[in-house]
Parts: C-alpha cells; structure tokens; sequence
C-alpha cells in the first residue's frame, strides 16, 4: 500500500502489474463481472430506475474523475499534461448527457460505435501497467472504463440504442472533428491529448507509430485505425444483433 496514491510519473521501476500479466487479467475479470451485473440489473429494473441508475453512472464517472484530478494537482508532476481531454474522458461527458437526455437521438449510437470500442482497448491496452495493481490509478482506470462499457452494453443489450450504418459514418465524421480540435490544441501547446502525438510507450499505439514512421503519419495512422475498429465493431454488434438481440 505504500505506493497507492502514487502517480505513474513517480513510481521506481518494475512496481507495474505489466501487460496481461496474472493481475491484469484478474483486473480484466473483475471488469467483465462488473459490467454483466449491471446489464443484468438494468434489464431487471423499471424505466424510472434505469434513467436513475444511468444517471448515477454518469455521476460516478464525473466524482471519480474529479477526484482523480485533485489527486494529480497535488502531486508531483505537470497538472497540465493530464488535463480530463482525452477520448473516453469525452465519452463520460456524452454519457451524462445521454442520461439526461433520455430518449434522444444524438448520443446512443456515437456512444456505442466509437465510444465502447475506446474503452474496451483501454481496458486490454492500459495506460497505468507500470503502477501497482493496488493503486487509485489502476483502480480508476478500470472502474472508469467498466462503468463506460457498462453503460453503453446495458442499453445495447436491452435494444435502447439504434445500430445503423450511416450512424457509423456520423459518428467517424464525428471522432474526426474531435481528433481535429485536439490536434489543434496539442500542437498550439505541446500536448498529448487523445494520444495524438505520441504513445506514452502504449504497446498498441507503439505499433501503430512502427507502422507509419511517426509524426503526422502516427496520426493518420491513429485515425485509420479508429474507423476499422469502429466497423469492426459495428460487424460485431450487428451480428450479435441480428442473431441473439433479435
């Protein structure tokens, strides 16, 4: 417990639970056990306690969060490096929006194909395996993303959010914008936002960054490789769709 509340940027060398090491992949099951219990609860519940249990996620996710920067300012490392802009940071805000506007037609859809998808990859690909696996960064990681995932996976598995091609290339245009504005103010400022720089040693962005050189070509490539995943996810949710949901 001695390095709980410790920041990645100040851990010793060789405390990190590692990449799909034993407690990764114990992390990685206590996530999967998470999100089927509230898809499981949600579908057991009401309308009126759905919206009250969707808004309590999004809840959750702005306090853990907000906690988690409080905790950053009063460490020992750059606050501004760690500004809440990155991609699933967004999917928390849409999903407090989501939970407020139930019903609408605006969130759903981008929350399921490009949101979902991010989350997961944060959960196999996470930023915080050179910490220990009992550390409040490690655990925010994790019960951030489950919470993300488990939003969306409720109302997906309960036919809440509509899954249509065009909403696909709605929310790419979207993501795109995003990036854009991200870029914009990673360049003006010298950040990293969204990762758009660079990998901060992300085994999976590593390759992507091998792939296509570096530079603005890593960027490029970051983007090209969101929109295959975007379909590849819509194939996978289409299909469990049209065979299980249906």
């Amino acid at each position: 417990m001695k390095y709980f509340w410790t920041h990645k940027d100040n851990i010793p060398e060789g405390m990190g639970y590692g990449q799909f090491s034993f407690k990764h992949l114990m992390w990685l099951i206590l996530t999967i056990i998470f999100v089927v219990g509230v898809v499981f609860l949600y579908g057991q519940l009401e309308v009126s306690s759905r919206i009250t249990l969707l808004r309590s996620i999004g809840a959750t996710l702005i306090i853990i969060d907000i906690i988690k920067m409080i905790l950053i300012y009063r460490s020992d490392v750059v606050f501004l490096e760690y500004l809440p802009l990155e991609l699933c940071s967004f999917a928390a805000y849409f999903i407090v929006c989501d939970s407020i506007l139930v019903g609408n037609d605006i969130f759903p859809e981008l929350l399921l194909t490009m949101f979902l998808p991010a989350a997961i990859m944060a959960i196999l690909f996470p930023t915080t395996s050179t910490l220990p696996a009992i550390n409040f960064y490690t655990i925010h990681q994790f019960l951030y993303h489950g919470l993300i995932i488990a939003y969306v996976m409720a109302r997906y598995i309960n036919l809440e959010i509509p899954l249509t091609y065009p909403g696909v290339w709605k929310g790419i245009l979207q993501i795109i914008l995003l990036a854009t504005v991200i870029y914009i103010i990673d360049t003006v400022f010298n950040k990293n936002f969204m990762f758009l720089r660079d990998t901060y040693d992300n085994p999976l962005l590593n390759v992507i960054w091998k792939l296509t050189g570096g530079g603005i070509k890593y960027t490029g490539g970051l983007v090209c490789f969101c929109i295959i995943m975007i379909h590849v996810f819509f194939a996978i949710f289409k299909l469990i769709e049209l065979l299980i949901l249906h």
